[in-house]
């Protein structure tokens, strides 16, 4: 799934190729793609993009009227720039046709559609009214973050996943965070010590800049149909060593979704079973 540093990565690729441009047609292949109805969909057709922005994992493009359309790829969906003349496929959910002849289409690939988006009018925050902390904002403060974690008897990875806590982090940057701050996924949030959580507050931010910078790196100014992901330190490397110590990196899976951490460098002590 699109993380923050994706979706950063897409929005800062977008915003030249749609800010500026009037919508000129709009169109949705599967009815549940689209999750409002007023104001209809069809209220785009000829206003023009003012800007592209992010909000924890969801791209917003804001348009003239102070209409927001908001997209969330969800697990496997990803955005196409390219000519209008060239046919949807089957796996295109939707598209924006611009007045320079060129689509920003929203595909899925495969049989289940999970991708949504919601056309808003002015002053309506839709899903995202719901999502807590933004990370890369001035607010994410160490009180901000103190006051998230305050009296939570959860665990770190889930705290760190939770969109209604920490918006834009999931399954990956929360092991690659928790890698950099040296702290047991398994942690409890109540259990940790002033020092523990300044390197938490730390970390977060700096994984994810640092991560935005890698897949630009990677990709330039275009748009790509996959995570990029092959510069990440524990998540995906389960059983190779650690670039740090040589421990090799264990995985488990918790929740569905797996955990990828270096027992030696992070401290761990795995939970027990149950």
């Amino acid at each position: 799934m699109p993380e923050l540093p994706d979706l950063e990565v897409i929005k800062e690729n977008l915003t030249p190729r749609t800010v500026g441009r009037t919508v000129r047609g709009v169109k949705v292949f599967f009815p549940a793609f689209l999750k409002t109805w007023d104001p209809p969909v069809e209220e785009l057709v000829g206003r023009q993009v003012t800007e592209v922005g992010r909000r924890g994992k969801f791209l917003l493009f804001h348009l003239e009227g102070e209409l927001r359309l908001l997209v969330h790829l969800m697990r496997w969906g990803w955005v196409w720039h390219g000519r209008s003349s060239y046919a949807p496929t089957r796996a295109t959910a939707f598209l924006l046709s611009l007045d320079d002849g060129m689509d920003i289409r929203v595909i899925e690939p495969g049989r289940r559609k999970l991708a949504r988006a919601w056309v808003l009018p002015p002053g309506e925050a839709g899903p995202v009214a719901e999502l807590g902390l933004e990370p890369l904002a001035p607010s994410f403060t160490p009180e901000a973050l103190r006051g998230v974690l305050a009296g939570r008897r959860r665990q770190l990875k889930r705290l760190l996943t939770d969109q209604h806590l920490i918006a834009g982090i999931g399954n990956a940057y929360a092991d690659e965070i928790l890698f950099r701050a040296q702290l047991s996924p398994f942690r409890y949030a109540h259990t940790l010590s002033e020092p523990e959580l300044d390197r938490l507050w730390r970390a977060i931010p700096e994984t994810l800049r640092w991560a935005i910078g890698e897949i630009k790196r990677r990709i330039g100014d275009q748009l790509t149909d996959r995570e990029v992901r092959d510069f990440l330190w524990v998540h995906g490397r389960a059983g190779k060593p650690c670039r740090v110590c040589g421990t090799p990196i264990e995985e488990v899976l918790v929740g569905g979704g797996r955990t990828d951490f270096c027992p030696a460098c992070q401290n761990v002590n795995r939970p027990p079973a149950g």
